[in-house]
């Protein structure tokens, strides 16, 4: 077991690995969990995965095809009580990420308690991201310049159910400013590796689930960010889910404010004081009830980076508010296999730099 968790400590380098060390680390974990089975270690330790493939092909020229995210999961099960769960993961075939990593201690219903490098439990898709649970190829874009998923980071939290109600509470190390820019504050994830924890940031959630099929919640995070320029960095939202027979809907609205002066100043970029958007994804299946589904979908998205601009510091660019219609169709032969095909027309208030994709993924879970 031992030197299981050596291999997965190492697996977490961020910079990009040869596909020869790749296929090497890869080798030990499985030959480390198959001298576990051998022991019967088996029903102790739980494995599983997802990934996705895609192809983009866009009205500017440029097609490609990308295995972006090749996913295992290993838990391991102590105790009834402690547990370890952990998934590493590769994108783009060969560069190497932690996407979490937590020691879990299972006290009750209503309270339990995880450490370690946690998932930020904020929007739809930065906690359930498998490519054969949401609709499109492309993860919706918001979620990815103002929620910027996959967000996490190291930290400490509680969480737990009560009936219908479930709830989160975190404390994680703040993101890094340095990496903030006009078009969001994805670059300032740390992603755990040797994060700056000057400043840590606060994160709640709350979820309610209706017996006819809705799911409504909400989440805040609130902090002050690290990096050069230490200054406010919140984030809050609004979502649901609502599932009856075939059809299928997500919305999510989101709300950043930002010291977007401070900011501003220490990257030279034009940062927001306000950043928000939402977007709503329509599906149904046509085949409900089989074992199978062929699930046309529709997403609507608008958002804006640089919703509000402090004058001192620059002008807010219109392309940076955008929105993007996407239509497709999504087939499950299974419920862990997704074949989706999907077209998006790219627009922002500048009419500069529009586009339009057609897109191809093959996803799975297991």
């Amino acid at each position: 077991m031992k030197k299981l968790f050596i291999a997965l400590i190492a697996a977490t380098t961020v910079s990009a690995a040869t596909t020869q060390e790749l296929e090497r680390r890869i080798d030990i974990l499985s030959k480390e969990v198959q001298s576990m089975q051998s022991k019967g270690l088996s029903s102790k330790v739980s494995l599983g995965g997802y990934g996705e493939v895609i192809y983009t092909d866009n009205s500017e020229g440029t097609s490609q095809w990308d295995t972006l995210r090749n996913v295992l999961y290993v838990g391991y099960q102590f105790s009834e009580k402690w547990s370890f769960m952990t998934e590493i993961e590769i994108e783009h075939a060969d560069e190497i990420y932690t996407e979490f990593a937590e020691i879990r201690y299972a006290h009750s219903d209503l309270l339990n308690f995880k450490a370690g490098l946690l998932l930020t439990p904020i929007g739809i898709v930065n906690t359930e991201h498998e490519p054969t649970r949401f609709i499109g190829v492309k993860r919706p874009r918001l979620e990815n310049a103002i929620i910027p998923t996959t967000m996490r980071e190291n930290g400490a939290g509680v969480y737990g159910t009560w009936n219908n109600l479930e709830y989160k509470y975190y404390i994680m190390n703040s993101l890094k400013s340095d990496g903030f820019s006009e078009g969001g504050v994805r670059g300032g994830r740390q992603k755990g590796a040797k994060a700056d924890a000057g400043h840590w940031s606060h994160v709640a959630r709350v979820d309610y689930g209706f017996d006819f099929g809705l799911d409504l919640g909400t989440s805040i995070y609130v902090g002050t960010s690290n990096g050069t320029a230490q200054g406010e960095h919140n984030i809050y939202d609004v979502h649901l889910t609502y599932n009856y027979k075939g059809l299928m809907v997500k919305a999510l609205y989101v709300y950043s404010t930002l010291d977007g002066k401070e900011f501003s100043a220490a990257t030279g970029n034009v940062v927001a004081d306000v950043m928000q958007g939402y977007y709503v994804d329509l599906a149904y299946n046509i085949t409900h009830g089989k074992t199978y589904s062929i699930m046309p979908y529709v997403r609507y998205e608008s958002y804006n980076t640089q919703d509000d601009v402090d004058s001192s510091v620059g002008v807010a660019d219109k392309a940076n508010d955008k929105e993007h219609i996407t239509a497709g169709i999504m087939f499950k032969p299974l419920d862990k296999i997704s074949f989706k095909a999907d077209f998006t027309k790219l627009n922002n208030a500048s009419n500069a730099g529009e586009s339009e994709e057609v897109n191809f993924g093959i996803g799975w879970e297991y």
